[in-house]
């Protein structure tokens, strides 16, 4: 008796799972869905948005483009059942091409194709090449380009080599709308540089060179702790002093606790300097990056003597800076370029027309966030000593 009831008991629950799993999944069946119909076209830069009416199959799926890249190679992109619409992408220079429309089931089955004529416009790598600006800098070359399209891009610069060869010196990965970069480390005498931008679908544009004459300048060294009367330091504690901010340690940096904004420090070069740039770093926490204690707004004040006091009076402007970040996103969401370019630092350059100092007045106006606690991890002047 108790066998016959262990067997019944199995056979409900091999019958119960059975219906579970009927009522769980779509009945299989081997009828391709309909056509899909109604296509129409929106040429974009390297690609194209395709909407159209959807086949009325109540297991359709997918709908899928299949095309061929300029490389030869065979694409898919889906859209799911509850869209009617896809974008294609990954082509360079404009031309016709053929895509090929398939609506897709839960039973595997597909329908006919429909060939939908496309031209994509060119990629966007080819407005940003006509758009870079190279020109002379201070040990190198500035370049700025124009991205509008904020398309994932790359700037690959070359330079010659010690044989006269051509070779990649550095690449920019970027998807700024408005990118800057700087390639520096030359010295004061004329040197051809190239460029090309190439994306992810393996897209390149032609090479533009060019000659140029990195101006001169000199990373200034030797800064020392200095401040006049009334200008007090209000570091936090001992792990976060003033020389943090040029001991060439990304990872260490100075911080004050400011009772009011403005406030400022002071610090001396340890020679005079007509000043072409300087450089800064902020405190590098993932977490932290344009944001926090990191100072967004300041400016910066010298002088040639250190016969000044907390009165600006004596003091000479060199300049109102303010730091920025490329993506132009919220706080706390910052993209790959926002990374890399917080990484790499911020380079600020002097009007010409400052004289010569040797004693810099830093003066925080504000921070990414606000806070009264502020921080820089590194600080760095370049120029020339007089």
């Amino acid at each position: 008796m108790k066998l016959y009831y262990i067997l019944l008991g199995m056979s409900i629950f091999i019958f119960n799972s059975c219906v579970q799993d009927e009522i769980g999944q779509y009945p299989t069946d081997h009828i391709p869905p309909g056509e899909i119909k109604s296509p129409e076209v929106k040429n974009v830069p390297g690609g194209a948005i395709i909407s159209y009416i959807i086949p009325d199959d109540e297991d359709l799926l997918y709908v899928k483009a299949v095309y061929t890249l300029d490389n030869g190679k065979v694409m898919e992109q889906k859209a799911s059942a509850y869209t009617n619409r896809l974008k294609i992408e990954g082509f360079g220079r404009s031309r016709e091409i053929d895509v090929k429309l398939i609506a897709g089931d839960r039973s595997k089955n597909e329908s006919k194709p429909v060939i939908v004529k496309a031209h994509p416009l060119e990629a966007p790598i080819f407005s940003i090449l006509q758009s870079v600006k190279v020109e002379n800098d201070f040990g190198g070359i500035l370049i700025n380009w124009s991205n509008p399209e904020e398309a994932d891009v790359v700037l690959d610069m070359l330079s010659t080599n010690d044989a006269g060869e051509w070779e990649v010196v550095h690449s920019f990965y970027t998807n700024a709308k408005d990118g800057k970069g700087t390639l520096r480390g030359y010295s004061n005498e004329e040197r051809k540089f190239g460029w090309y931008l190439r994306d992810r679908w393996g897209n390149i544009t032609d090479t533009i060179k060019g000659t140029f004459l990195p101006l001169f300048e000199e990373e200034i060294k030797g800064y020392v702790r200095w401040n006049p009367p009334g200008i007090p330091y209000n570091e936090y504690d001992y792990t976060v002093v003033l020389e943090y901010l040029w001991d060439y340690n990304p990872l260490t940096y100075h911080l004050e606790i400011a009772r009011g904004f403005p406030w400022s420090f002071t610090f001396d070069l340890g020679k005079t300097v007509k000043l072409s740039r300087f450089h800064q770093l902020q405190r590098q926490e993932v977490s932290l990056l344009y944001t926090s204690q990191n100072v967004q707004k300041f400016e910066i004040w010298g002088s040639a003597t250190p016969n000044v006091t907390d009165d600006f009076s004596g003091w000479t402007k060199v300049g109102s800076f303010e730091s920025t970040k490329p993506s132009g996103g919220p706080q706390g969401v910052n993209t790959s370029a926002d990374l890399a370019f917080a990484k790499e630092g911020e380079d600020f350059y002097v009007d010409p027309s400052v004289p010569p100092i040797r004693y810099i007045r830093y003066v925080v106006v504000d921070t990414w966030s606000g806070s009264m606690a502020w921080a820089i991890a590194e600080l760095h002047f370049f120029g020339s000593v007089q």
